[in-house]
């Protein structure tokens, strides 16, 4: 499978205790970005929430009050909800679960 080079800058100390959790998972970094990305591309959006827990990411970014926010997280876990039921959306344990 032909691969590309990707380059970024990232804190040091996270790099650092990020390298440490992997090599206890038996993983190098690049492991790690191939499975980040693979969730994207099977998930069309990140695998985790990205957003202060005050949701003010949301507010600032797209003007949503706080009943906004909520009506759109709830919509949300109702679509996962549904790609899980329908296959679309898959579970991954482990590299090997990301080799189709």
């Amino acid at each position: 499978m032909p691969t590309v080079v990707l380059k970024s800058r990232v804190d040091r100390s996270n790099a650092a205790a990020a390298r440490r959790v992997l090599a206890r998972l038996g993983l190098k970094p690049s492991d790690a970005i191939n499975a980040l990305f693979a969730q994207i591309a099977s998930r069309k959006a990140l695998p985790f929430a990205l957003a202060t827990s005050d949701s003010s990411y949301a507010k600032e970014e797209y003007g949503l009050d706080e009943n906004a926010v909520a009506r759109v997280g709830a919509r949300m876990r109702r679509e996962t909800a549904r790609e899980r039921r329908e296959g679309t959306v898959r579970g991954v344990s482990g590299i090997a679960d990301l080799k189709e």
